[in-house]
């Protein structure tokens, strides 16, 4: 067992590490203290979930010109998407998920150029700020890059 919780300790040291805490502790000298390794946010007052990254940065900590944009209108607007509706694809099915993975690079893509043209640092599905900063929506302009 001693093995086993020296394994851990160091593993949740490097991780702590990882993370930009410091490693107080030795894998052998008692508990790993520092800023919880889960910690949201740590030294930001952006609001995001990791899952809700579209592209560019994707900590909190490196945001400095982010852009929101309305993805489900995105996705709907993808031929993918509407070949999966128009065909009553199933969503699970092998056909239905290899169409959602392509809508999904699609919407990425045109992100992706569209929060380069406008000197974005990522673009976000959802994304707030403890001090109420406006985001800007590009959604439109994502969409005409989807369009094109």
């Amino acid at each position: 067992m001693k093995y086993t919780t020296t394994i851990t300790r160091l593993f949740l040291a490097t991780a702590l590490v990882a993370a930009g805490g410091t490693a107080a502790a030795t894998p052998t000298s008692g508990p790993v203290e520092g800023p919880a390794i889960n910690a949201p946010n740590v030294g930001s007052d952006w609001v995001v979930k990791s899952e809700d990254s579209v592209c560019g940065v994707s900590e909190a900590r490196q945001i400095t010109n982010p852009a929101k944009v309305d993805y489900t209108k995105l996705m709907d607007a993808t031929p993918e998407m509407k070949e999966l509706t128009r065909k009553g694809i199933k969503k699970d099915s092998a056909r239905g998920q290899t169409l959602v993975t392509a809508a999904r690079d699609r919407v990425r893509r045109a992100a992706n150029s569209v929060m380069s043209e406008k000197g974005h640092c990522s673009v976000w599905k959802k994304i707030s700020h403890k001090k109420k900063t406006a985001v800007t929506d590009i959604t439109d302009a994502v969409k005409k890059k989807l369009e094109a």
